[in-house]
C-alpha cells in the first residue's frame, strides 16, 4: 500500500500479474513512471479478467462484480461433470468424520487422490482475485 495524502495505491501481484487499485488517477500515473523505470510494464486498463474470474466494474456507481461462471464451467467440463445436478446438502446434516472413515493415504490411488485434490482445489478463489471491501478505487492491471 502506498499513501499520499489522501491518495491510495493498493497493489497486490501474483507471478508476473498485478492489480492496482487507487482513488487518484493521477497518483496512480505518477507510480507507473516510476515502476517503469525498473520493471517492464504494460498498463492493460480496467481488469475485465484475472486468473479465471471475470470482473465487471460499474464505474458509474463504483460497483465492482467478480463471476466464477466460466471459471467453474472449465473445471466442471475438465472432471467430466457438466452433466451434474446440484444438490442443497451433499452431506448428511450434523454428521461426524473420523480419521478411521477415511483409507490411510499409502493405501489410496495416487493418480485418484492428485484428481480429487485438484477439484476440490479448483473451486476456491484464487488468492488475490478478491477483495475484502468495496470503496472509491478503480482496478487496472498490470502485465
Amino acid at each position: 500500500m502506498l499513501l499520499s495524502g489522501k491518495s491510495v495505491i493498493l497493489l497486490s501481484m501474483y507471478v508476473d500479474y498485478g492489480i492496482v487499485a487507487t482513488n487518484d488517477a493521477k497518483f496512480y500515473q505518477s507510480f507507473l513512471a516510476d515502476l517503469d523505470k525498473d520493471f517492464e510494464l504494460s498498463d492493460q486498463g480496467l481488469m475485465t479478467w484475472y486468473l479465471g474470474v471475470a470482473i465487471h466494474q460499474g464505474p458509474k456507481n463504483r460497483s465492482t462484480k467478480l463471476l466464477q461462471k466460466q471459471y467453474m464451467k472449465d473445471i466442471l467440463e475438465r472432471f467430466g461433470m457438466t452433466g451434474a445436478a446440484p444438490v442443497n446438502t451433499p452431506m448428511e446434516p450434523n454428521s461426524h468424520l473420523r480419521r478411521s472413515d477415511c483409507p490411510p493415504l499409502h493405501k489410496i490411488d495416487k493418480k485418484f487422490l492428485r484428481e480429487y485434490q485438484q477439484l476440490v482445489g479448483g473451486s476456491d478463489v484464487p488468492q488475490g482475485a478478491h477483495s475484502s471491501r468495496p470503496g472509491p478505487f478503480s482496478e487496472s492491471v498490470l502485465k
